[in-house]
């Protein structure tokens, strides 16, 4: 299998405020261009997402990943398939973005609607000294060009370490971004 190009990247951290209980992560660090993202930036210039389990959220698919993350004016930026695995966090996952044109009964734009064949990977970091917490400390982010036919492939390319060469080099040339 060949590896798609990889058109960005980015490092996410939980930035989730005391007293509140959705998990909030913010981009610290990002790789490459992704002209989409732009869309969710905050006032604060900072890109963030809320990790949220889908039913919770007002999804009535049967098949809807157990979560997703959710962007700027509530943009369901994607599902996180594979996210769990056995009851168990994976500490990977895949998803797309979504194929409308627009989202919420407002009808905006969706910005990722010319990118809707690109694939998400997700790799997954929690504290693994407290396996009764499962919030993740980070989530890293991996955009394949085109690749959405694929995503469960790569996905577990991705675990298997097939992507192990080029995150080496995506986490070093990432650059830091402005956080809370």
């Amino acid at each position: 299998m060949n590896t798609p190009n990889i058109s960005y990247y980015a490092k996410m951290v939980n930035t989730t405020q005391k007293g509140k209980k959705t998990p909030k992560y913010t981009i610290v660090a990002q790789a490459g261009f992704y002209p989409p993202m732009d869309a969710l930036r905050g006032k604060n210039g900072t890109i963030s997402f809320y990790l949220l389990a889908s039913k919770d959220s007002g999804s009535t698919k049967d098949n809807a990943p157990s979560m997703k993350l959710q962007g700027k004016n509530s943009l369901n930026f994607t599902g996180l398939k594979e996210y769990f695995q056995d009851g168990k966090l994976s500490g990977f996952a895949y998803g797309n973005p979504s194929d409308k044109q627009t989202y919420s009964k407002d009808n905006k734009a969706n910005p990722f609607y010319e990118y809707r064949e690109d694939c998400f990977l997700f790799l997954i970091e929690w504290d693994e000294k407290d396996p009764t917490n499962l919030i993740p400390i980070s989530i890293e982010l991996i955009v394949l060009d085109g690749a959405k036919v694929l995503s469960s492939a790569y996905c577990k390319q991705l675990v298997l370490g097939g992507f192990d060469e080029p995150l080496k080099a995506l986490r070093e040339q990432a650059k830091k971004v402005n956080a809370l």
